[in-house]
């Protein structure tokens, strides 16, 4: 009997410390593995947050870019507010070309399918031909958006009468 306790003890105990290493090596293996889940999951999330990095600083240097181009597409169109101030442009553009000019503004209406609001307006004037022509030129390429409807010339003596019915576009 003391040679088969012997025996046991010999066998027995490296065989015990062997399952208990090898029952240690599979549960730090699944540490080990839950760990590197766990850092792949970051490093995914970091490269995530490193492309969206990027992006924005790409957005930011676009948007730096075209800054100065803002201004310029904000004044397209003007604020209805500046409409008051039409008439006397209009009136002064008259005078540049030696036009007896008289404008009237009717009624705005919004726009909605293209976002932005139309006013109707009319403008008679005395003067002649070729001083309406660069006066028509002038407020189409002026700093309002106008679109013509119609234009009704008549000839009064040496001068024309004109009767101009269009639209105003504001936002």
């Amino acid at each position: 009997m003391e040679f088969k306790k012997r025996l046991l003890i010999i066998i027995g105990v490296p065989l015990g410390i062997c399952a208990f290493m090898a029952a240690t090596i599979i549960f730090i293996g699944f540490d080990i593995g839950k760990r590197a889940e766990n850092a792949n999951e970051k490093r995914l999330i970091f490269i995530s947050r490193l492309a969206i990095a990027d992006s924005l600083t790409s957005l930011k240097g676009d948007s730096e870019k075209i800054s100065g181009y803002y201004a310029v597409l904000e004044n397209i169109l003007p604020k209805r507010d500046r409409l008051v101030l039409f008439p006397r442009d209009i009136n002064a553009i008259g005078n540049q070309n030696n036009l007896d000019i008289n404008i009237t503004l009717g009624q705005g209406a919004a726009d909605s399918e293209k976002g932005f609001w139309q006013t109707n307006f009319k403008i008679t004037g005395k003067g002649t031909f070729e001083n309406f022509l660069k006066f028509i030129k002038t407020l189409e390429s002026g700093q309002y958006l106008v679109g013509l409807e119609s234009i009704d010339f008549g000839k009064e003596g040496d001068n024309f009468k004109t009767l101009l019915n269009g639209k105003v576009f504001s936002m």
